[in-house]
């Protein structure tokens, strides 16, 4: 198999810049926007107590000690585990289809 070389690419030369007189679409941006900021939102408690500084569903020290295993080539894992778990969910896919 052989395989042609290419000539090398060359950059585009400099862009032209649009000029429009058309200043009603900026309007039309602007109102959307306005209006779009004007939306209230209520959350719910448990929302509430997720968006505050120090709640994490992510448990760092767990998270830290499999950086720690994976560094230091101690990680162990159950390849056969993996696999039947990715072959049920194959298969449920596939039923589900």
């Amino acid at each position: 198999m052989s395989i042609d070389r290419t000539s090398p690419l060359k950059p585009v030369s400099t862009v032209q810049t649009r000029e429009t007189s058309d200043t009603s679409v900026q309007k039309t941006r602007q109102e959307k926007t306005s209006a779009a900021t004007s939306a209230s939102v209520t959350l719910s408690d448990a929302q509430a107590k997720l968006m505050q500084p120090g709640a994490s569903d992510i448990n760092m020290e767990r998270v830290e000690a499999l950086k720690t295993a994976i560094r230091n080539g101690e990680l162990k894992m159950d390849t056969g585990k993996i696999a039947d778990s990715l072959i049920r969910e194959a298969q449920s896919y596939l039923q589900s289809k």
